[in-house]
């Protein structure tokens, strides 16, 4: 009994400190985690009797993992925080966008959405969403006759932040002689290959009303991660990949291809975990990204005029050749490469500058676009198409 007692003593912190790191690993953000096992294994030494090379293994760990910490929060000082960090949204009903088994997940039809934000103190927006009966956000001043206008894409399309009437699909309408159908059909946090996605399936044909005229999306920086999914709520959505002949390929969900691909699912986690990792893996994603969004883009525009017959007008906020100040110039590469596919891209960026003025053009804390940048796109469309009744768009000027 003695010796298994003073067996039990020897293994019984290395069992508590491996228990402890492992459900803080699950239960906690990962820094702090690594702080619990830091302290862990500091307790070890102090109050555990331990051999020597143990103790020695505890310092060098608890070394290792407070360094690893040191430098996780250099990096996440160094690399810019993303425009809503800090924003509290608070919304009613929670569920009014649920899972759909094949585009990851829609809006619910027939529902008023009452959506505040708020940081700290501060009081960002309060405002209703009306969703229609077919799941497409209320478009004031569109009429239930063609021809049809689509806007399509995420929630700077959807317009978060501001009254059905202050999007840009409404004010749009609204500058449209004669009256058209504009349909509004942006949901929050969807990336290319949702609507890539929804296109290919003929989702969006429901709200078709006459002949399309033709099919809008926005181009910005923040759709570049999503086309890999790294986002925490894409992971039901659809993803796509180059096969062996080198064309683009729908290849299920994110989460399934992480599973069965435990490699990709592994780095995926990593990267999103630990910063170090992030970085490392960088270069190499922005590749990656560059080459799937231009080539989701260009697999957009062939849908839409192979179904519709009409043209993608993308709407781009995306960097360009010049200024020299501009702050996003990485991604430079994937908006040459959207301007290379021949088809019509509306720089808003320009009509923006200079860059010091942008505040009265989005949310301030948040990064969506105000009523201001919504009617200045709005009008730059309507002047820009300049389409006679019963025309169709001959593509927008660059």
């Amino acid at each position: 009994m003695n010796l298994v007692g003073e067996k039990f003593q020897r293994t019984a912190p290395a069992f508590i400190m491996g228990v402890t790191l492992l459900a803080s690993l699950i239960w906690l953000p990962l820094n702090w985690a690594l702080v619990v096992g830091a302290l862990w294994c500091l307790v070890g030494v102090v109050r555990f009797r331990m051999p020597p090379f143990l103790r020695n293994a505890c310092l060098t760990m608890a070394s290792l993992l407070l360094s690893t910490v040191a430098v996780e929060l250099g990096f996440r000082i160094l690399v810019p925080s993303a425009p809503n960090v800090g924003v509290v949204k608070i919304e009613t009903p929670a569920d009014w966008y649920p899972q759909d088994p094949a585009v990851g997940f829609k809006l619910r039809p027939n529902v008023t959405v009452a959506a505040a934000a708020r940081y700290g103190d501060e009081l960002l927006y309060k405002v209703a969403y009306q969703i229609d009966a077919q799941g497409g956000r209320v478009v004031p001043g569109s009429v239930g006759r063609g021809p049809t206008w689509m806007f399509i894409g995420d929630s700077y399309m959807f317009s978060e932040g501001v009254e059905d009437e202050d999007t840009l699909p409404s004010m749009f309408a609204r500058g449209m002689q004669p009256a058209a159908h504009v349909v509004n059909l942006g949901v929050p946090g969807y990336g290319p290959t949702n609507y890539v996605r929804a296109m290919e399936l003929g989702l969006y044909d429901k709200y078709v009303v006459g002949k399309v005229e033709a099919v809008f999306v926005w181009a910005t920086t923040s759709l570049l991660w999503r086309v890999t999914g790294d986002a925490s709520w894409l992971g039901s959505s659809p993803r796509y990949d180059f096969g062996r002949d080198g064309g683009l390929h729908w290849s299920g969900t994110f989460d399934h291809y992480r599973w069965t691909h435990p490699w990709n699912g592994v780095a995926y986690h990593a990267r999103s975990n630990i910063a170090l990792i992030d970085r490392a893996m960088q270069a190499g994603l922005e590749r990656e990204r560059t080459g799937l969004y231009v080539a989701l883009m260009a697999r957009l525009a062939a849908l839409v005029k192979q179904r519709y017959g009409a043209p993608l007008i993308v709407l781009s906020n995306g960097p360009e050749k010049e200024p020299a100040n501009q702050v996003d110039l990485q991604y430079l590469p994937a908006f040459d490469g959207l301007r290379s596919l021949g088809i019509p891209v509306v720089s808003v960026r320009k009509q923006l500058q200079p860059f010091a003025d942008w505040s009265s053009y989005f949310i301030p804390h948040d990064g969506h676009p105000t009523p201001k940048l919504n009617a200045l796109v709005a009008e730059m469309l309507v002047e820009t198409l300049d389409l006679p009744p019963g025309k169709s768009a001959p593509g927008a000027r660059r």
